[in-house]
């Protein structure tokens, strides 16, 4: 269903008071964001595949991203649970095998399915690797009139970023609108130590640059304000009150409320259609399908645990925009500030999965994949420290090619790079 103003929205609210409909809680979907590359790192184009692999499966989505490289993988809704998990983890492994496949026959060539928040290699920052869709055409148009942006040395016209970063959606359903309001003001405290822990994006058009995810700030630099942290000014959020905030927006091409949504490019959005839900979108792409499915369980955990117990009084929004820039900057290595007070990041992320596990047990599940990230905040380290050290073992001419297919080596076999 479409909401085309405030007004639709009000009243269908009005209506669903009334008939006190409760949706099932913790219905969640997944978006995984990969890049199409050969043995070299080279971008590959994906459009003749996505017909072929929609006809072969029917739990999955195949659609095109911003890039021409880009291959987006979308789930079915599912009752959250760790059987639920542990299904999908055999299903994606079996799409990447297949992705693959497909593509060798298509390109001729070997071909990696990269799960990298970004894609390292400098050719994907061109027109050239602009999707063909006339949406993708209008939001590059759109970004061109934007500044350039320099980073590491490099400077990157706006309308190629997207063409070179890929992230993990989760879109999780509320029982109610309110339910699903509070979601949201959880997940936005949550941002700081959901980068630090999942980062592993140092790598930018061939450069390495000071940052360990530097696919979020290079993004919001190169969108227009339409990316990053949600630029409230009051908070908590009430479910209206964000909808009044995405529609004080300018339209790019939006020409309802629930198309304004989608023009947020934000960390997280409410999703203005019928079920409504929250999109937590700050994830990077993980480089194993197990790390995917451990970050899923973190952030539904420790959102689970903080509606269920938490007590805290809300950090700032300021506090929230400080962390995240030490969480872009630093990862595991940085400290947080949080209502005036300075904690280690890595002290703080181990409560958080405590927490994480505590809210799991709370859904009657038993954790399954969180160890991942146990082991991560254990060693001090994340995916873009290890990343950063096979680039610069790699030798000259050949860091790119040699990075990726280090990351290949353990997509394929499942094994997280920590």
């Amino acid at each position: 269903m479409e909401f085309r103003t405030i007004s639709d929205l009000k009243k269908y609210l009005s209506m669903l008071e009334q008939k006190r409909h409760h949706p099932e809680d913790y219905v969640i979907g997944i978006e995984m964001e990969g890049a199409l590359v050969d043995a070299e790192g080279k971008p590959l184009d994906v459009k003749d595949l996505i017909p072929k692999l929609n006809s072969i499966y029917h739990d999955f989505e195949f659609d095109k991203e911003a890039g021409a490289c880009q291959l987006e993988i979308r789930t079915f809704p599912r009752k959250f649970s760790t059987e639920s998990l542990r299904e999908k983890e055999e299903y994606f492994l079996d799409v990447v095998e297949e992705i693959v496949e497909q593509a060798e026959r298509v390109h001729k060539t070997e071909a990696i399915f990269l799960l990298l928040g970004s894609n390292p290699h400098p050719d994907v920052l061109s027109d050239r690797w602009i999707t063909s869709s006339q949406r993708a055409k209008t939001m590059a148009e759109w970004r061109r009139e934007f500044p350039e942006v320099k980073i590491a040395g490099k400077t990157i016209r706006p309308e190629h970023v997207a063409t070179a970063i890929q992230s993990m959606h989760i879109h999780i359903q509320g029982v109610s609108p309110d339910d699903v309001a509070d979601k949201y003001n959880h997940l936005l405290y949550m941002v700081p130590g959901q980068i630090a822990i999942s980062a592993n994006s140092p790598i930018i058009g061939g450069e390495l640059v000071d940052y360990a995810e530097a696919r979020l700030l290079l993004y919001e630099m190169a969108d227009g304000g339409n990316a990053g942290l949600p630029k409230h000014r009051t908070y908590p959020i009430s479910f209206l009150g964000y909808a009044r905030y995405v529609d004080s927006f300018s339209p790019i091409l939006a020409k309802s409320l629930t198309e304004k949504v989608k023009e947020r490019h934000e960390d997280n959005r409410i999703r203005l259609e019928v079920p409504f839900r929250v999109e937590n979108r700050v994830t990077p792409i993980q480089c194993t399908i197990r790390e995917n499915m451990a970050m899923i369980e973190y952030i539904i955990g420790r959102l689970k645990y903080a509606q269920r117990w938490s007590r805290m009084d809300y950090p700032s929004l300021k506090e929230i925009e400080v962390n995240r820039i030490e969480a872009i900057r630093k990862s595991l290595k940085g400290e947080f500030i949080w209502n005036g007070k300075s904690t280690n990041v890595r002290d703080f992320l181990t409560q958080c999965i405590e927490k994480a596990e505590k809210g799991l047990e709370e859904l009657d599940t038993k954790p399954r994949y969180i160890h991942c990230l146990k082991r991560r905040v254990r060693k001090k380290r994340v995916s873009a420290d290890v990343v950063r050290g096979w680039y610069r073992r790699g030798s000259e001419g050949d860091k790119i090619a040699y990075v990726v297919n280090r990351v290949w080596e353990h997509t394929k076999k499942n094994r997280p790079i920590i």
